[in-house]
């Protein structure tokens, strides 16, 4: 059966951001929340209770060095954190591949490039929904922000594997 992560285009690649032994991050191409990112497992895997223990504590590892990142480039305030997968089950034959949304949520007005964006769910629940905020522009100015505190961020910490691909 075909999965939608397992083969990913060159296109949908595009906002690659950086990876560890078991995890792969990307900028969400889909910036309805302003650095909504999507952290993979890079193994198949179907469910969070598939996971083992080293790749537990890698995305705990991971999911704080983004929240890190993120919250140092633009000032979020805190963050969501969604598993869902239901649109995969909607289908016939579903094949899930376990991912998560990591989601980052603004009290106060941020700046991309020449724009300002408001966090108009702020202190409410995500939705799934909410209109898209970035464009592409925007999203590869974003995008350029966070590779290169990537870099910084992966270069300071030594206790964690992190490997950037470019």
């Amino acid at each position: 059966m075909k999965c939608e992560f397992c083969n990913l285009s060159e296109n949908d690649r595009k906002y690659f951001l950086y990876q560890n032994d078991y995890w792969d991050v990307y900028l969400a191409d889909k910036q309805n929340y302003i650095g909504r990112c999507i952290i993979v497992c890079r193994r198949h895997c179907r469910d969070i209770s598939d996971l083992t223990d080293h790749e537990w504590i890698a995305f705990k590892n991971l999911a704080a060095q983004l929240e890190n990142i993120i919250r140092g480039s633009v000032g979020a305030d805190l963050f969501n954190l969604a598993c869902l997968m239901n649109d995969e089950y909607k289908k016939e034959k579903p094949n899930p591949h376990l991912h998560f949304h990591l989601i980052p949520r603004y009290s106060k007005l941020i700046k991309i490039g020449d724009k300002q964006f408001e966090d108009k769910e702020w202190s409410h629940h995500y939705n799934n929904k909410a209109p898209v905020l970035l464009e592409n522009e925007e999203i590869e100015k974003f995008f350029i922000v966070l590779k290169k505190s990537s870099i910084l961020s992966c270069a300071k910490i030594k206790a964690v594997h992190c490997e950037l691909l470019f």
